[in-house]
């Protein structure tokens, strides 16, 4: 039987599930567009100067995860991991520069 990249993550979803870490989709996530800006002010404070240490510095943060400290401290912080490309706050950080 051929275990394929969809197996393993329903697997290691079931498994996170079981431990009481539950899955949500990212879709499903309410994001403020403050919590989007500083993620890209973090990203931007990379220097142009070195454009290949910049860029692996932000691949590694992308690829291991970073922590984002929330500003409303009544909530908890969040680890952002996976892909960044959100499409559906693309407008609202557009909206929020003008």
């Amino acid at each position: 039987m051929k275990f394929t990249e969809a197996q393993l993550e329903s697997a290691i979803i079931e498994h996170l599930g079981a431990e009481g870490y539950p899955h949500v989709l990212g879709a499903a996530i309410e994001r403020q567009p403050q919590e989007i800006e500083a993620v890209i002010k973090q990203l931007e404070a990379y220097s142009a100067a070195d454009l290949y240490e910049s860029n692996k510095a932000i691949m590694k943060l992308v690829s291991d995860g970073f922590l984002l400290k929330r500003e409303d401290r009544s909530q908890k912080d969040l680890y952002i991991f996976g892909e960044l490309h959100i499409p559906e706050t693309k407008n609202i950080i557009q909206q929020n520069r003008t």
